[in-house]
């Protein structure tokens, strides 16, 4: 299965896709097949024939079989295909629905447009050539059939003279047969990749060397909650022409260099806003701040329309550009004021194959300036993060640094916990009715910050106070706001900070001469559907390491005395750390919390002892203080 990447914005619904052109002399059929009528849908065939030129440029012929089993199968009822119509072109061969009474339905002409997407049409100007085809089936429903064959045409090569490819095996739906045919001239020299999937056969005819890889009856993958990409778990090839690393940092250098050329304009912008800084660190921040705050981030992945940047001149007069483009900005303002730096390329969705080098395992470009004996990276897409942040999906990643002389690979920076940390000290007043009024500042760092940042800054206050509100009785029912102050959401200069005050009606409960409430306030492990299976087929993988620290005072109400109260717990593993601490002041209850995950990926083997310490963390939280009436 070739996976068509999704963009970074939901423009549209882009199907996973495959194919091949040549169909075997002896098809599975619906006779004798033990079909799973719990999937949606079963691929009956799923296969890829792909013929590369000496060019690069390639052929590819895309041939998939599917049975509706189910509702969710109803769609594959619409294919939509994205593609670059300027280095592309699109052949629907064929498309059909077959019936359960076996009647053959074609698409028809009028079925099949080929469109701008409307979400890009204000900037086609920097976009024109992105397209999408869509193809609507007729009459799809349960126990009918599609089937279409297309052919994608690659005239220009990203990288001319080379090539590179992968498909994948495996979905969250079975396949029945599941077949890549490579055809490549004799004089092109190739690198294969398979994982869990062996060669077939390896054929001469004329001069292509053809190469097949296929697996038979492969299961639905049943994800799991928090799982890594299929694309690291299934069966998979991948192919490529190219020998190292060094030879795409070159190529992709010298097609992007012209792009971060700076004019007197440019220039005369950097000097204006780095003017009075005191050295390079505060200089990067100011250029980066302004292009994060005033040049508009269209959400496109590498790939979809190339690898080679606008313009930097053209981006900042256009006021708007996709990952490359901004990043081409960047590196050209900090040029012009005798700063390096560099065009970078990483993939946000998942870790590539270091040992591959395979310009299409890469999403997403960003900017590496040189520091000490490596790169500080820096992510002019971002809009929340402040200087020198770098979004969770940048970090823990494999980073391609094409420059003059050299290309590095290397490893993009780790938060620890204490940088992604939420801090709260709380003041919580109760009456003798269980009603409480509730103080909270808190004090949010990294993607917390970052966050706050993103859900708040476009509102206006009457907006801000009802998503707080949901917010707040989404954690604490029959909750009333009183006040809030959210500050430095404007702003990536300012720290953020929260303040607000609410009351809550019958917090705690009241049972004759007993007072009963949680001490675990807003910040609590109340769920624990992450470790909900027994055991798991795949790892739990963190977006990023994170820690939460609490304060609370609770202020008794009048007339009663503490009974009962959380004993004092720590506990401390490799998964992270959690404790709790009460202290008893005269009539007031301090309750101390700190939580945290340590780590990024929790593997199968260790699942087991992970859980446990979750469930630990959530049984703790869940302890209540009881008070008894004083006689």
């Amino acid at each position: 299965m070739r996976i068509l990447r999704a963009w970074k914005i939901p423009l549209f619904i882009v199907l996973i896709f495959c194919g091949c052109a040549v169909i075997p002399t002896s098809q599975p059929t619906n006779d004798n097949l033990d079909i799973p009528l719990d999937q949606g849908a079963v691929y009956l065939i799923d296969e890829a024939d792909v013929v590369v030129s000496v060019s690069g440029a390639t052929e590819t012929i895309i041939h998939q079989k599917i049975i509706i089993t189910g509702e969710k199968g109803k769609q594959h009822g619409t294919l939509q295909i994205s593609y670059d119509s300027e280095r592309q072109s699109i052949d629907i061969i064929e498309a059909k629905t077959i019936t359960p009474e076996n009647l053959v339905l074609r698409a028809q002409k009028s079925n099949i447009k080929i469109v701008t997407p409307a979400e890009l049409t204000p900037y086609s100007v920097l976009y024109p050539g992105i397209k999408v085809c869509t193809v609507n089936l007729p009459s799809v429903g349960i126990g009918s059939t599609v089937e279409y064959t297309y052919k994608i045409k690659t005239n220009k090569p990203l990288m001319p003279g080379e090539f590179w490819d992968g498909f994948y095996f495996q979905s969250e739906e079975p396949f029945v047969l599941s077949r890549y045919r490579l055809w490549v001239p004799e004089k092109m020299q190739i690198h294969t990749f398979p994982f869990s999937v062996e060669l077939k056969q390896r054929t001469k005819k004329g001069n292509l060397y053809c190469y097949e890889w296929s697996k038979k009856n492969m299961p639905a993958i049943t994800p799991e909650i928090m799982m890594p990409p299929l694309e690291e778990i299934v069966p998979r090839v991948l192919v490529t022409s190219i020998d190292d690393w060094d030879q795409i940092g070159r190529w992709f250098f010298n097609l992007a260099k012209d792009s971060t050329v700076y004019d007197s304009n440019l220039k005369n912008l950097a000097l204006k806003l780095t003017e009075n800084k005191k050295d390079n660190d505060e200089k990067i921040k100011a250029v980066y701040h302004y292009i994060c705050k005033n040049i508009r981030y269209i959400g496109l992945e590498l790939g979809i329309h190339g690898f080679k940047p606008h313009s930097a001149k053209d981006v900042i007069k256009l006021g708007y550009g996709d990952c490359k483009d901004k990043a081409a900005l960047m590196v050209a303002m900090l040029r012009s004021i005798n700063i390096p730096s560099y065009i970078a390329l990483i993939n946000t969705d998942r870790y590539i194959e270091e040992n591959i080098p395979f310009p299409g395992q890469f999403n997403h470009a960003i900017v590496a300036i040189p520091k000490d004996s490596s790169f500080m990276i820096l992510d002019p897409t971002s809009e929340v993060f402040p200087y020198p942040q770098v979004p969770p999906y940048d970090q823990n990643k494999a980073v391609l640094v094409p420059t003059e002389g050299k290309t590095y690979l290397v490893k993009s920076y780790t938060s620890n916990p204490e940088e992604n940390k939420k801090t709260r000290n709380i003041n919580v007043y109760f009456d003798e009715d269980g009603n409480i009024e509730a103080n909270v500042k808190m004090i949010p760092e990294g993607i917390f910050n970052a966050a706050i940042r993103n859900n708040f800054r476009f509102l206006s206050e009457e907006e801000k106070r009802r998503q707080l509100s949901r917010d707040l009785n989404s954690l604490v029912p029959n909750t009333t706001l009183k006040s809030f102050e959210i500050k430095g959401i404007e702003s990536l200069e300012e720290e953020v900070e929260e303040n607000y005050a609410f009351t809550s009606a019958r917090y705690g409960i009241k049972m004759q001469d007993t007072f009963i409430f949680k001490p675990a306030f807003l910040e609590k492990i109340e769920g624990t559907e992450i470790v909900s299976l027994e055991k798991r087929n795949f790892p739990i993988r963190f977006h990023y390491k994170s820690a939460f620290i609490d304060k609370i005072c609770f202020y008794l109400p009048q007339g009663y005395r503490v009974d009962t109260y959380p004993e004092p717990i720590r506990i401390t593993n490799k998964f992270g750390n959690y404790s709790i601490n009460v202290k008893i002041e005269n009539n007031t209850l301090v309750y101390q919390r700190y939580f945290s995950i340590d780590v990024l990926e929790i593997n199968p083997q260790d699942y087991i002892e992970f859980r446990q310490f979750y469930q630990a963390c959530s049984y703790f939280d869940g302890l209540p203080v009881i008070l008894k009436k004083i006689h």
